[in-house]
């Protein structure tokens, strides 16, 4: 039997639309930031989100803090993660989880902006598309 909902819980990946999900995806090569396996081919269950400060960590900044890093769910505290190294990283912050190489790839990726032109294009079957290519002049 499948597991209820809460009443404030969303089904998994309710909390982002799918072209921001796809544009950071992108931003990271399809590949996990903390082992670097290529995710290109992976099943969809395979390729998750990881939120590199959790909830609570979040909740636990002091105000201005909080202000300055901008909403739990913001850009930079979210990057490409397999499914093996987000349940085996769990609560553990993700400082002590990735080592020096995936650190290094996290500072590199997480403020790099998102392609959001390229994963609409995607999704809507027109990447590739000389015309839309073409549009933008190149």
């Amino acid at each position: 039997m499948p597991k209820r909902l809460g009443q404030h819980q969303a089904p998994s990946g309710a909390w982002i639309r799918t072209n921001r999900r796809l544009a950071i995806y992108i931003r990271d090569g399809f590949r996990c930031l903390a082992c670097y396996k290529d995710l290109r081919d992976a099943k969809p269950a395979d390729v998750t989100l990881d939120h590199l400060l959790s909830k609570s960590e979040h909740a636990g900044l002091d105000e201005e803090t909080r202000q300055e890093f901008g909403s739990v769910h913001a850009n930079h505290n979210i990057v490409t993660s397999c499914r093996s190294c987000n349940s085996t990283r769990r609560d553990m912050p993700w400082t002590a989880f990735y080592d020096t190489a995936g650190q290094a790839r996290v500072l590199a990726a997480r403020d790099r902006a998102l392609n959001m032109e390229l994963a609409n294009a995607i999704l809507a079957g027109k990447a590739g598309d000389p015309r839309l290519e073409a549009e933008r002049g190149e």
